[in-house]
């Protein structure tokens, strides 16, 4: 009792905890649950606001900056970021955008659709709203800072040297289509011809690569002046986002559906435009489709502020296979390993790992070329 009691006197508004025990088998477990508020932030009193709100990322915890703060008062107000004014005439928004869009629409239509804004309710000036802007604009960074991503390709697995580097601008659409063509040009592995013309193999399904630039592009922080960035490392691909996790999404329980639009305009045109199906539908497509891929499931990370998602270029372990079976199954993922890749799949020594590729080499699975430190294997057969 005096924990909740010194919980409600310290905060504001007052924190009330509900507190009680429940049994996981045979441990009893003291639970502290904190209902959401409807008055956003709270802080603590004695270091009034802006000093005393905190947030909570993983396992940490920090002071909230400024923007952070903005992001919890719009919440008290119901609006969010995106259909936010900037004050720049609404010539910038492209005819042609629109109407392939909205069929020539009117005034009326863009201000129900918060596309634009009335600058007050007796005023006749409107101003493009900031998810106006990044769909309708041809250069949305002009007036968005960072509106824009950064596709990177790097040599090995460190990201010490670039071997190319892209920067993808333009409105929502191009960015997601401009983006995708260039990361699956350079996913696509052992060409073959198919007809008249050569074809590769997704190391990533298309469709979760696609599914993944998508959210990073709609569900960003457009307040952070930070681009989304993808990265191709040898054997990952990772697909940076400003703003973690936005309302009630948990990283723990991400694919059970639970959805919450830090972006509401933005994703309304989106699911216009097609790029968007069901609500909360985003990351089981991402996980299923790597899952029928036979690829290890994806990885993501939350950070202060910032949401990761990881594709592992390694195939999916199942518990009946031996590890010479996964070993097989690596070279699905690529066309020649090297002993370092085999440690650090199976985490293994090297001993190990040598010792395995030896016998594979043995029964003619596979097939050593080089010596030394050079030493890389191959399929037989192919």
């Amino acid at each position: 009792m005096s924990f909740s009691n010194s919980l409600y006197d310290s905060t504001s508004p007052g924190l009330i905890a509900e507190i009680y025990e429940k049994n996981f088998g045979d441990v009893n477990v003291l639970i502290i649950e904190i209902p959401p508020v409807l008055k956003k932030p709270v802080f603590i009193k004695k270091d009034g606001m802006p000093k005393g709100v905190y947030l909570r990322a993983g396992s940490n915890t920090r002071r909230a900056n400024e923007e952070h703060i903005e992001e919890l008062m719009r919440d008290n107000k119901r609006t969010s970021y995106d259909e936010e004014a900037i004050q720049v005439p609404i010539d910038i928004l492209s005819d042609e955008l629109l109407n392939k869009v909205y069929l020539s629409p009117a005034t009326t239509k863009l201000l129900s659709e918060k596309i634009i804004i009335q600058n007050t309710a007796t005023s006749k000036k409107f101003y493009p709203t900031i998810a106006g802007v990044l769909w309708f604009c041809e250069t949305p960074d002009v007036y968005i800072p960072e509106a824009h991503l950064r596709c990177t390709r790097f040599e090995g697995i460190n990201g010490r040297e670039i071997i190319q580097s892209e920067e993808i601008s333009g409105n929502l659409k191009d960015q997601i289509e401009d983006s995708a063509k260039l990361i699956k040009s350079w996913l696509q592995r052992g060409y073959s011809l198919q007809g008249m013309k050569l074809k590769g193999k997704m190391i990533v399904p298309e469709e979760a690569l696609r599914e993944a630039i998508i959210n990073a592009v709609i569900h960003r922080k457009y307040s952070i002046p930070g681009a989304v960035k993808i990265a191709l490392y040898e054997n990952r691909l990772e697909i940076f986002s400003p703003g973690n996790f936005p309302g009630l999404v948990d990283i723990n329980n991400l694919g059970d559906g639970t959805t919450y639009l830090r972006n509401p305009v933005i994703a309304k045109i989106a699911r216009r435009m097609e790029y968007m199906e069901k609500l909360g539908t985003g990351i089981n497509l991402i996980q299923e489709s790597c899952k029928n891929a036979g690829l290890k499931a994806p990885e993501f990370i939350e950070g202060a502020d910032s949401v990761k998602v990881i594709f592992h270029f390694l195939p999916n372990m199942s518990d009946k296979d031996t590890d010479e079976d996964h070993l097989l199954k690596l070279f699905t993922m690529r066309e020649e390993v090297n002993i370092s890749d085999v440690m650090r799949y199976l985490n293994i020594s090297r001993n190990t790992a040598t010792r395995k590729l030896n016998n594979l080499v043995k029964s003619e699975d596979l097939i050593r070329k080089g010596k030394g430190p050079a030493v890389r294997y191959l399929l037989a057969g192919k």
